[in-house]
C-alpha cells in the first residue's frame, strides 16, 4: 500500500485497472496530495502484490478493497476506480457501503449492471450488439495461451505501458468474471461517473447501465481517452476532489459580448431564463449593467478591440466565476455604402470591432474551455451578409464572411476537445444597430436620414432580437454549426448552393433609404 499527502486529511482510495498497477495513478495522486490523504495499492497479481491462491472473483476483489479501506482507520474513504479497478469498486461499494463516502467510476461499468441491461434490451439485438462490439477483445482474452503469447511482445507491452506480469496475471480478471457476473445490487453510495469521450472501450451505453442501480448518480464528461488517469491527471484529480468535497454543482455560465442591447441582450435574457448565470459584457458599461440587472447576472465594461483588456477580463471571469460553458462573441457595428465611398478609417473601425473583436474574444476564452476538458460552446455572430454579397455593404459583409469562415475553421480545429462552435447568421433583425450605423461618403445630415429610413424598414420587417436569441439557445443545445436566422437568411443560404448566379443578381437590389 502506498500513501501520500496529509495524514489528517480525508482519505481517497485509488484502485487501478488492467494491465496497470498503482503507478498509473502517480500524476493523479500528486495532484490530490495537497488536499487529501491518498492511498493506493496493487491489486491481486499486479505490481508488488502476490498472485492469489483463491482466484480473481469479484467478491474476493471487493473484499480486498474493503480491507484496504478499513486499514486506513478512516470512518469512510472516497473510493476511485479506473477500468477493472472501477469494476471491482462497484462491487465493493454495493457490498460495503458503510466504508465509502463517495465513489468515482472511470471507464469500468459494473458487470451485473451490464448483464441486467442486456436482459432488458434483448428485444433489440442491434442495441445489444452496439454495446458489446467495443469489447470484442474480451473473447480473445478468454482463449487459453494465445493472449499470453501476445503479451510477450515488447512492442505491445510498451504501447500499453504494461509489464508482462501485470498483463498475464490480469487476464484472469476476464476469465474469472466475464460471463459469470454476480446479481446486480443497489449502490447507495453517491457515485460520479467520469465519462471519457474518446474512450474506444467504454461507451455511453455502458455508463447508462448503472442508472437503475445507483441511487445518487452524477455524470461528467471529460474529453480524453481510456487512460485519462495517466494522460490527464490534473483533470481527473480536479473532478475527484470536487465530487469528494461535494461542492454544489454550479449553474451554466454564459458570457455574452455586445450584451448591452439587441441580439446580445436578448440572448443573455434567453440563457438566464433557462437558469444560466450570465456575464454581460459591452463597451457601454451602463448598458451592460442594465442587462445584468434584468438577468440577475454580472456586468463588465470592455472594448473588444483591446486585446489586452479582453484577456484581463477573461482571467477575471474565470477567477471569480469559473470557466464559462458558453461564450458568445456578439459585439458588432454596421458600416454601409459602396466600396469606393468607404474610407480607410471606416474600414479599420468595422474590421477592428467585427473581426478583431471576435478574434480577441475567442483567443481570450477558448484556451480556458479547451484546458478544462469538459467541452463547451463558442458562439460567434456573423450575418446573412456573410454569404450574401451586396454592393451596399462591402465592408460589413467582408467582416461577417471572415467571421463565418473563422467559426467553421475553429470548429474543425477544436472538434476533438469537445468545444464546439456555433455561427449565427441573422438576416434583417430589428435592433438598434440601424440607429448607430455608419453610411460611408455621406454628410452628417444625410447619415441621419439614412439611419431613420433603415430603422423604419427594419421595423416593418418586425423580426425582433428575441427570436434570434431563441435560435441561438436551441443551436447551442443541439450543437449546430451554422445557424441562418430569418426566412431571407435561410433562403439565400439554399440559393448559394443551387443558384449562385441568382444570389449575385439579388445583391444588386438596393435597400430603401
Amino acid at each position: 500500500m502506498i500513501e501520500q499527502g496529509d495524514p489528517d486529511a480525508p482519505a481517497v482510495l485509488l484502485v487501478h485497472g488492467y494491465p496497470d498497477d498503482s503507478g498509473v495513478w502517480d500524476g493523479v495522486a500528486d495532484e490530490l496530495s495537497s488536499r487529501f490523504r491518498v492511498v493506493r495499492f496493487d491489486v491481486r497479481g499486479h505490481g508488488g502484490s502476490d498472485e492469489p491462491t483463491d482466484g480473481y472473483g469479484l467478491d474476493l476483489l471487493a473484499a480486498d478493497i474493503a480491507a484496504v479501506a478499513r486499514s486506513t482507520g478512516e470512518e469512510r474513504v472516497h473510493l476511485v476506480g479506473h477500468d477493472w479497478g472501477s469494476v471491482q469498486s462497484w462491487r465493493a461499494a454495493s457490498l460495503h457501503p458503510e466504508l465509502f463516502a463517495t465513489f468515482t467510476s472511470i471507464s469500468g461499468p459494473d458487470l451485473g449492471h451490464l448483464a441486467d441491461w442486456v436482459g432488458r434490451n434483448r428485444h433489440a439485438p442491434w442495441r445489444v450488439l452496439r454495446l458489446l462490439a467495443p469489447s470484442w477483445y474480451i473473447a480473445c482474452f478468454k482463449v487459453p495461451k494465445i493472449p499470453e503469447l501476445l503479451w510477450s511482445t515488447p512492442a505491445v507491452l510498451r504501447a500499453f505501458h504494461a509489464s508482462r506480469r501485470n498483463a498475464v496475471n490480469g487476464l484472469e480478471l476476464y476469465r474469472a468474471n466475464v460471463g459469470h457476473a454476480p446479481q446486480p445490487r443497489k449502490v447507495a453510495v453517491p457515485v460520479q461517473q467520469i465519462a471519457l469521450q474518446h474512450d474506444p472501450y467504454v461507451t455511453a451505453q455502458h455508463l447508462a447501465a448503472a442508472e437503475p442501480w445507483a441511487e445518487n448518480l452524477t455524470r461528467r464528461p471529460l474529453f480524453a481517452g481510456h487512460w485519462a488517469p495517466r494522460t490527464h491527471p490534473e483533470h481527473v484529480a480536479r473532478m475527484i476532489a470536487e465530487f469528494a468535497e461535494r461542492r454544489p454543482s454550479r449553474r451554466e455560465l454564459v458570457v455574452v459580448t455586445g450584451a448591452g442591447s439587441g441580439i446580445g441582450r436578448a440572448t443573455a435574457e434567453a440563457f438566464a431564463a433557462e437558469g444560466a448565470e450570465v456575464v454581460s459584457v459591452d463597451v457601454d458599461g451602463e448598458a451592460a449593467a442594465r442587462t445584468a440587472a434584468a438577468t440577475g447576472g454580472h456586468a463588465h465594461q470592455v472594448d473588444v478591440t483591446d486585446a489586452a483588456a479582453v484577456g484581463r477580463l477573461a482571467e477575471k471571469i474565470v477567477d471569480e466565476h469559473g470557466v464559462p460553458d458558453v461564450v458568445m462573441a456578439n459585439a458588432g457595428i454596421a458600416v454601409a455604402g459602396p466600396f469606393l465611398d468607404t474610407g480607410e478609417e471606416d474600414w479599420r473601425r468595422v474590421v477592428d470591432v467585427n473581426l478583431w473583436g471576435v478574434v480577441h474574444t475567442l483567443r481570450a476564452f477558448a484556451p480556458h474551455l479547451v484546458n478544462r476538458g469538459e467541452g463547451g460552446r463558442l458562439v460567434v455572430t456573423s450575418s446573412l451578409a456573410g454569404y450574401f454579397p451586396t454592393a451596399a455593404l462591402p465592408a460589413y459583409s467582408a467582416t461577417k464572411a471572415a467571421v463565418l469562415s473563422l467559426g467553421q475553421s475553429l470548429d474543425i480545429e477544436l472538434k476533438k476537445t469537445g468545444v464546439g462552435v456555433t455561427v449565427v447568421c441573422p438576416g434583417v433583425v430589428h435592433t438598434n444597430i440601424t440607429r448607430v450605423a455608419t453610411f460611408a461618403g455621406l454628410d452628417a445630415r444625410e447619415q441621419e436620414r439614412q439611419r431613420a429610413s433603415m430603422t423604419r424598414w427594419y421595423r416593418l420587417r418586425s423580426f425582433g432580437p428575441e427570436k434570434v436569441a431563441r435560435e441561438v439557445v436551441a443551436a447551442v443545445r443541439a450543437g449546430r454549426l451554422i445557424v441562418p436566422v430569418t426566412a431571407e437568411a435561410k433562403l439565400v443560404r439554399v440559393l448559394n448552393r443551387v443558384a449562385p448566379s441568382l444570389v449575385g443578381k439579388l445583391g444588386r437590389i438596393r435597400v430603401p433609404g
